[in-house]
Formats: structure tokens, sequence, C-alpha cells
């Protein structure tokens, strides 16, 4: 028998079939749900693959075995020069690939929603295709019913804050997967080349469907908080309650939402405790966010426009400085509190109260007079002053800087 043309058609659409199955395998391996797998009709990528100048020899290379090469061709072809039938192959393969991942490798997950999302916005720019398929689909109603073309990437866009809003309430690993990915659509828009307009549109629908997710998460932690609030239970209850934040700013990402959401709930129930001067519970409270607190204090001191958040950052300081039991680190915090907020009150009073504790301290063990060390309680007195000028400990702090001063012999 003659090998026929349809033959060889079989035989490479076959062979596609493997190749794209084989690359499936690659990006998922042994970290995906294998319960996902992709149609046969994905062995079209390889096909369109095929097309592109030096994809024949990557095509040829995973049929002999290195799918590798495929992979990292296939990365490096810009999605604005690929054909609307192979950047259709690679929205849904992508996508595929990151329902494997989401629930046992976020990180890989969120890269293959993001590539996902690329390819579509990439689909939805070119638009003839997308207009082509929807009238082949919908017929003579495809100008009441179908979607525009530059819209069609914003249904993936809901799919994923859809994911993220199903994982919300669990914080599902899958829920991160998606919140990465809905904090990286302008990766997506980059690879796809869209336009600074179109990337704006799209990074504010990202944004509103990110937030929309982790406020669900966090609004499980308010109600509590609430609930607890009217029943007078805050210092008993609020700790248990507001810890569940620590889950959500991992779940999420470290997205500085959930930080803004902490310092004034953490806010909240700490001035309770303080009125209680219940130390111990507050340092209780303040001791699992401390990561957190670092690092909202690093945004505010880098972006200005985190400003809003500057006083509710440098409270939470000034609660650590107040619990503190070790003298370095308690000076430590409050000075970092005035370097995150200059004019804060309750930051200012501390530290100017912690200056005159520690000139008093220094002055009252000086057996012999040191002029070194009577500098530099004088310049501790003074910049208490400076900072409060009515702070109680500093008539006593200057009381003993001019006891320490009439003594007679100073040794330099």
């Amino acid at each position: 028998m003659s090998w026929r043309a349809d033959d060889e058609v079989l035989l490479q659409r076959l062979e596609d079939e493997t190749i794209a199955q084989r690359l499936f395998a690659l990006i998922v391996a042994d970290r995906g749900d294998p319960k996902v797998r992709i149609h046969p009709r994905a062995g079209g990528l390889v096909g369109e693959v095929r097309k592109l100048p030096g994809g024949a020899p990557a095509v040829a290379s995973a049929l002999a075995g290195d799918v590798a090469r495929l992979g990292r061709f296939i990365d490096t072809v810009p999605l604005p020069q690929c054909s609307p039938e192979l950047l259709h192959h690679l929205a849904l393969f992508h996508s595929k690939a990151a329902t494997a991942l989401e629930s046992t490798a976020p990180d890989l997950a969120a890269n293959s929603w993001v590539w996902s999302l690329a390819a579509w916005l990439a689909l939805g720019e070119e638009r003839a295709y997308i207009s082509r398929l929807e009238e082949a689909v919908l017929g003579s109603s495809t100008k009441s019913g179908g979607i525009p073309p530059e819209k069609v990437p914003y249904e993936l866009v809901n799919e994923i804050g859809r994911r993220a809003d199903a994982a919300s309430r669990d914080l599902r690993v899958s829920g991160t997967a998606a919140l990465v990915a809905l904090a990286r659509g302008d990766d997506a828009a980059r690879i796809a080349g869209l336009a600074d307009s179109a990337r704006q549109r799209l990074k504010v629908e990202t944004n509103r469907r990110r937030n929309g997710a982790i406020e669900s998460a966090l609004e499980v932690i308010r109600e509590g908080i609430d609930e607890a609030s009217v029943q007078g239970d805050l210092t008993t209850k609020g700790r248990t309650l507001v810890l569940r934040a620590v889950a959500v700013w991992a779940w999420s990402g470290h997205d500085e939402q959930v930080e803004h959401f902490s310092i004034v709930q953490i806010e909240r129930i700490g001035w309770e405790l303080y009125r209680l001067r219940d130390w111990t519970s507050l340092r209780y409270l303040l001791d699992p966010f401390r990561p957190m607190m670092e690092m909202l204090a690093g945004r505010v001191e880098r972006d200005p426009s985190q400003l809003a958040y500057a006083a509710g950052c440098a409270q939470m300081f000034v609660f650590m400085s107040d619990v503190d039991v070790n003298p370095v680190t308690k000076l430590a915090a409050a000075e970092r509190s005035l370097k995150i907020c200059p004019t804060h009150r309750n930051g200012r009073v501390t530290l100017a109260s912690l200056l005159c504790d520690n000139a008093i301290s220094l002055l009252r063990v000086m057996v012999v007079k040191k002029a070194e060390e009577v500098a530099r309680a004088e310049a501790m007195i003074a910049r208490a002053e400076t900072l409060f000028p009515g702070t109680r400990e500093l008539p006593e702090a200057k009381k003993k800087l001019e006891e320490v001063k009439a003594r007679g012999l100073v040794i330099w």
C-alpha cells in the first residue's frame, strides 16, 4: 500500500498532539493536578509554531525528545508577531496549565495565567480573528450578543478574579495564584505589546478584582472584631481574630492592603490593652505582626504616596517601644516611629521620655565627672526638650545635669 497524502497529514497531526502533551507535561511536570489534561486539538499549537521562522527545527527537536528547546523557542516569540490562531492556542494552553498548577504551585500557575492573559490581549488587539470566530459561532446574532474583541481578554480577568474570590474565605492556595496573576497585569500588557491607554484600563480592572478578593478575606476579620467590640470582648478575643490577617497577608503575597487594614485593627485593640496597662497582652498582640510592620514601614519611608499610613505605622513602633524590655531595642523602636512619621506626637513623647531616662541613668552612675559623658547626656536632654518640651521626666533630667556640672573635677 502506497503512502498517501492523507496518511502524512494524519501522522503529523498525531505527532503534533504528542508534542503538545509533552510540552504540557514539561510545564506542569509532577507539580500539577494529574486529572487536568489538554484537549487533542491543542496539537494545533505545534502546527502553528511550525509555520514560524525557526519553528520547524524546534518542533523536530521536541519530537526527538528535546521538548525544552521548543518551550524556550515559544517563550521568545513576540506575541504581536504571532498568528491569531497561535495566539488562541497559547491562550487556551496556558490557561489549562494554570488550572493544573493553581492548587499546588501558585507561582507557576500565576505565570501561566499571565501568559494566557497576554495571548488574549494580543488577540484582542488583532480583533479580526475574534470577530470571525464569534460570527461563525453566533451567526447573524453576533451584533446583538457578541463581545467586542478588545473586551474578550477581560473575561479571563473576571475568571481569575472569581477564583480569587472563591478562595478568599478559606485562603486556598489557588487564590494566591489568582492574586499574584492579577498583580502582574502589567507584565501581561507588556508581553502583549499593549499601548499605554490599554495598559491603564487593564490595570484598573485587575486592581479592582484583586482588591475585591482581598477585601472579602478581610471582611471576615472585621466582622468578628466588630462583634467582639460590641460585646466588650475586644481585649480577650481581639488578638485571636486579628491574627488571621497574618495568614491573609501571606495568602495575598504580602499585599499592602492587608497591612493598612491590620494597623487599624491592631491600634484599635492595642489602645484598649494600653489603657489597662496590660503590657504582656500588648506584646503578645504585636509579635506576629512585626514582619508585616517592617514591610509597611519600608513602603512608607520609600514612597511619599504612602503618607496617609505613616501615623498608623508609627504608632505600631511606639507600641513596640512601650512593651520592649531591652533598653537598646526599646529606644530603636521609638526612633523608628519618628523616622516613619517625624510629627507623630506619641512617638515624640515616647522618644523624649526615653532620652531623659537614659540621660538620668548615665548621670547617676557617673562617680567622676567625665566631660564626654556629660556632653552626651546634655545632648539627650536638649533633644528631648526639642521633641516634646512638656516631657514629664525633663525637669529631673535637667536638675541632675546641673548637679553633675557643679562638680569641680573633670576627666576628659
